[in-house]
């Protein structure tokens, strides 16, 4: 068996293992440690893998085991009346009646350390993540990932102190809203941090309708474009340089965009790559995705549900393992805009089935729209982070420097008004769980024929992704 088998099998049984945690099996220490004293002992090298699998699938289970547990705690407090102090572990948002959403972490409740989150809905104030606060008031069902919410209660600012990291960052925000107005700071910065949730609601609608929704949440795409401009910078000065110049950037990255959990999986994914390429190994993309899923998933068992981790692996899927086949059986097209086009379209495709069971919008102009915008990305994303740093450090000036960001910007939301005022631009299209699966179950038969095809016809296929090379499982 190869080794980048063996690698994929066992990261697939760390999922594995917390999916089973996740929909309900329970199990505890001993199991893990019987499956790691089976995989010692083994003379058998088969039986010893085996086993291996078997303690990295328990291992996964008792992870997620000890996640529900944490969750049966904070529902345990639906009902009550409570006083919690915590952490804003997130940017809050405005919600669609002015109300502000944000995340509670770090949870005292009378005296006792609770582990997860609250989901809190709160009246217009003026709250920045890392803020201390206590909040009193009757706990409820939360809402979708969320187990438990507080729903308006009496607030109390205990302390506003951020460390540097954050204070750093929200001193980007604020030079970015200095040097652009909105929409466009708020639709800059999704770009360059994904922060979604700071667009105003009739523009996250507008992105839904036109199916570029993913431009303003983070994806392996801005850490590709981030890379790539450091690798052609720094070329000269040595492949280290270059190295250690993206793994600070890809920190910087995550700390400026909140480690959200699709954050997370493409910075994990992006170090495995860098890291690969510089010692000169080779690896297979199924593996890159499979090791990065299973080390999210045993880190938090809750990403299994996240909708944005899901979306994340389907969009990564298409691009650096469907793409590929369908550019080796056009022959690897050298236009940019048609690898674009052929990249957006097939990650188009792999998440729209969970899109339509999950919301049922579908959008007929996504195609057209990615293929148009996409390529003004990179040049947006540096006008946009040129803008903010001038708004940082010489605000004055501000509007001098942030005049490319206001033309790049400017253009690409008047394409999105014009194609999300089409009458015919998206509709409503629900499907059924059975349906979702049947249509994942041909996107994956499609894929297998494919690329059986492109291996019997010797078409070679290349990555998709300049960090990436992939090779035959």
């Amino acid at each position: 068996m190869r080794r980048t088998t063996q690698i994929s099998l066992s990261f697939a049984a760390l999922v594995v293992g917390a999916a089973l945690g996740r929909a309900g099996l329970q199990a505890g220490p001993e199991l893990l440690a019987l499956a790691l004293a089976a995989a010692l002992f083994a003379r058998r090298t088969r039986l010893a893998f085996t086993c291996l699998l078997l303690a990295l699938a328990a291992f996964g289970l008792w992870r997620a085991t000890a996640w529900a547990d944490g969750r049966h705690q904070l529902a345990n407090l639906i009902g009550h009346t409570i006083t919690v102090t915590g952490s804003v572990a997130d940017d809050p948002s405005t919600g669609t009646t002015g109300q502000v959403d944000f995340k509670l972490s770090d949870l005292t409740v009378d005296g006792r350390h609770l582990p997860g989150s609250l989901s809190v809905h709160q009246y217009p104030v003026r709250l920045q993540r890392g803020y201390r606060v206590r909040l009193t008031g009757p706990v409820k069902a939360g809402f979708g990932t969320a187990v438990a919410s507080l729903g308006f209660p009496k607030l109390e600012v205990l302390s506003t102190y951020q460390d540097p990291l954050e204070q750093t960052r929200q001193r980007f925000f604020t030079g970015v809203k200095t040097a652009l107005p909105e929409p466009l700071s708020s639709f800059g910065l999704g770009l360059l941090v994904g922060i979604r949730a700071l667009i105003p609601k009739p523009m996250q609608t507008e992105l839904t309708l036109v199916g570029l929704s993913h431009l303003v949440a983070v994806s392996g795409y801005n850490l590709t474009i981030i890379v790539a401009a450091v690798d052609r910078a720094l070329k000269r000065a040595g492949r280290g340089v270059a190295l250690v110049t993206s793994l600070w950037l890809i920190a910087g990255f995550l700390i400026v965009t909140g480690a959200s959990a699709s954050i997370v999986r493409a910075s994990l994914v992006a170090v495995l790559s860098l890291l690969a390429s510089f010692y000169g190994r080779r690896f297979n993309p199924l593996a890159l995705i499979l090791v990065a899923a299973g080390i999210t998933a045993a880190f938090d068992p809750g990403y299994l549900t996240d909708l944005g981790w899901l979306l994340s692996f389907l969009a990564f899927f298409g691009i650096l393992v469907v793409a590929p086949a369908v550019e080796a059986r056009l022959h690897h097209p050298r236009s940019v805009i048609v690898r674009l086009f052929i990249e957006s379209f097939v990650a188009h495709i792999l998440t729209l089935p969970l899109i339509l069971w999950m919301f049922g919008q579908l959008s007929i102009v996504a195609p057209l729209s990615n293929v148009l915008i996409l390529p003004l990305v990179p040049l947006a994303m540096a006008v946009s982070f040129a803008a903010g740093l001038a708004g940082m450090f010489v605000p004055a000036f501000a509007g001098w420097f942030a005049w490319p960001a206001m033309l790049v910007l400017g253009f690409i939301t008047k394409v999105i008004d014009q194609f999300a005022a089409l009458p015919w631009a998206g509709r409503t299209e629900h499907i059924s769980l059975a349906g979702m699966l049947a249509m994942y179950a041909l996107i994956l038969a499609g894929t297998v024929a494919l690329k059986r095809i492109n291996t019997r016809r010797g078409h070679a296929e290349a990555p998709s992704s300049h960090l990436l090379e992939p090779v035959q499982a």
